[in-house]
């Protein structure tokens, strides 16, 4: 699905988006309505205020996900 769409459905189940692309090991991104943006999970650490690629904004393979 698009990314706006993953969005909407995440912040109702509180959970965050992830591209079918990156798996097995997706990054987990978690869409919040605070000064920190969008947060980046990875196996090490907390990245927060990501900024998407025109790919990422374009894809369809965004799914919810964590």
């Amino acid at each position: 699905m698009k990314i706006r769409r993953a969005i909407k459905e995440a912040q109702k189940s509180g959970r965050g988006i992830a591209r079918v692309s990156q798996f097995p090991r997706p990054t987990l991104f978690i869409p919040t309505n605070t000064t920190e943006k969008i947060v980046v999970v990875t196996n090490y650490k907390l990245t927060p205020r990501w900024e998407p690629s025109a790919e990422d904004l374009v894809a369809n393979d965004w799914i919810v996900y964590g």
